[in-house]
Formats: structure tokens, sequence, C-alpha cells
């Protein structure tokens, strides 16, 4: 199989530029002359109300929700974010949103594999298992505010010493949102339909490449087809095929528009027997043609 491409910080800079004000009061300023974005950075999202095509990124972004929020889809998980809330979102993890209020406004950052030294790989992987956003109340919220206003005032003054403080800045912000998915209320523990369907879900994620159909995954969760069925439209109120072609459908959208993958090679990186009975499969969901979506969607990004 085709590597597939994971986006850079420069790239997804880019392919949202229009979320971002020039000479903004918080964050960095992507619109201006020579701004090279690399390690750390900083930004003040606007939201306007938008939905984002899925990207699969090779960096991380922690996102603090100032107002209003968003519906995000991490993988096979979809979450209702609220304002006053913080995520954060791995590499390689594939991922949109849509706005849920046109006046949501968010601050952002976005860092390196490398920015943040190899002690805290543990920390991090704890993250990448637990992708959940947590929400902050009252004092927890200033608490994590102030820490995102530290690190603009380091990255807009650059005195001595700034990247290093920053990195222990956002080393902070790590370990509260740890503990705070750690403070939560223990989930009660899972009965056998509800332990099917997150093996299902996490199986998708690790064969959508090669597998589409409800029997493969049947197979090897060693359930009948008819019984992986009725358990998640019992526990997701929506059929299992449903969900491997979503997966499905996420990967070309992203592909279309981000890659520079023939719609052949895409067929071919998803294991379709060719490009038209990809082409019929996509048209069933998006009322597109792959050419006609790439075209639609690459003039906006």
């Amino acid at each position: 199989m085709q590597e597939l491409p994971l986006m850079s910080i420069e790239q997804i800079i880019n392919a949202y530029k229009s979320l971002h004000a020039s000479k903004p009061s918080f964050g960095m300023d992507v619109y201006a002359e020579g701004f090279n974005p690399h390690g750390l950075v900083v930004l003040q999202n606007n939201g306007k109300g938008s939905t984002g095509v899925p990207v699969r990124c090779d960096h991380y972004i922690l996102i603090l929700t100032l107002k209003g929020g968003s519906v995000r889809h991490v993988n096979q998980h979809d979450y209702e974010v609220p304002a006053h809330a913080i995520q954060l979102l791995v590499p390689e993890a594939i991922h949109s949103f849509e706005d849920m209020e046109p006046n949501s406004e968010f601050f952002v950052l976005l860092f390196d594999r490398e920015f943040l030294p190899q002690e805290l790989e543990t920390l991090l992987y704890f993250h990448k298992e637990n992708p959940q956003y947590v929400d902050l109340d009252g004092l927890e919220f200033t608490k994590v505010l102030s820490i995102y206003e530290q690190l603009n005032l380091e990255y807009k003054n650059k005195d001595h010493g700034y990247e290093e403080l920053s990195r222990s800045l956002l080393t902070q912000l790590l370990y509260l949102l740890k503990r705070g998915k750690l403070s939560k209320p223990k989930e009660e523990i899972q009965n056998r339909s509800e332990q099917i369907t997150s093996q299902f879900l996490c199986l998708i994620e690790e064969h959508f490449h090669t597998r589409k159909s409800v029997q493969e995954y049947a197979d090897i969760l060693e359930l009948t087809p008819k019984h992986l069925s009725e358990t998640i439209k019992s526990t997701l109120h929506k059929p299992a095929l449903f969900f491997i072609h979503k997966r499905i459908v996420k990967e070309i959208q992203y592909l279309l528009v981000y890659s520079s993958m023939s719609i052949k090679q895409i067929a071919s990186s998803l294991n379709f027997e060719n490009s038209s009975q990809m082409g019929r499969f996509f048209k069933g969901y998006e009322e597109k043609s792959p050419k006609n979506y790439r075209l639609s969607l690459q003039n906006n990004h």
C-alpha cells in the first residue's frame, strides 16, 4: 500500500487560513511577511460557522474552546465539544469538524512531535489512548487560559530562553489535561454489546483499507454477521456497514483534497477493483464524482 500523506503545520495553516484574522490580538499573524511556522505555533481561530474536510496531520493540535463549540470527528469517535473545553488531537488521527455556532472562537496550539523532549512520550501516549476532551470548571479554565496567554507573550516577545519556557508551559497544559481526564467518573464496566462495538470501531480504523464488509469484521470477532449487525444497530443506532463506509469515505475525501495521488491511485490504495468502482461508491455518499469533489474542494484550499 502506498504511504499516505500527512499534513505539516504549514500545510494545515494554509488549508484553513480563512479562519484566522490578520494582525490578531492573540496568536501569530499567518498573513505576515516571513511567517514561518515550525516547532510551536500559537493561533486564534474565529470559526465563522465553518466545516472542515477530514485531515491527517504529522503534528499535535491542542484546542481550547473559548465560546461556541464544535462537533469533532476523530477517527471513529464524534465529540460535541462545548465552550471552556480543551482537547488534544494527535498525529495521524483523521479528524474533521463542524462549528456549532457562527461565533465560535478557539485558541489553538500546533506543535511538532520533536518540540517536546522524549521523556514525555508516555504522557503523549496516554493522550493518544484517551482522545476525549475535558470540560473545564471556572478555576480550571482561568488557569488554562492564563497558560495560553503566557505562551502567546513568549512568542510575541521572544526574550532569552522563550522556547525552553514555552516547552514548560505546554507540558503544564498536557498534565492538566491528563488530570482532567483521570478525574472524570470512571465509566461503568462495558456490557458485552458495548465491548463488541468498541472492538468493531477499533478494527475499522485498523483494517478499512482492505476490509469493506460486515462479514470480514464478524470473522475477526468470531461472530456471525447477523449478531454483529444487530449489536451495532442496538448500540450506535445505525447499521454496521455505515461505519465501515463512513471511514472509507473520510479517507477518500482527505486524499482527493490534500494529496497529489490520482483517482486511480487512491482507488488502488483503498483496494477498490478500479476507479470506476470507487467512483460509484463515493457518489453514493457524496452525490459527486471523486473528480468533481476534488475540483470543488481544492478551489477552496
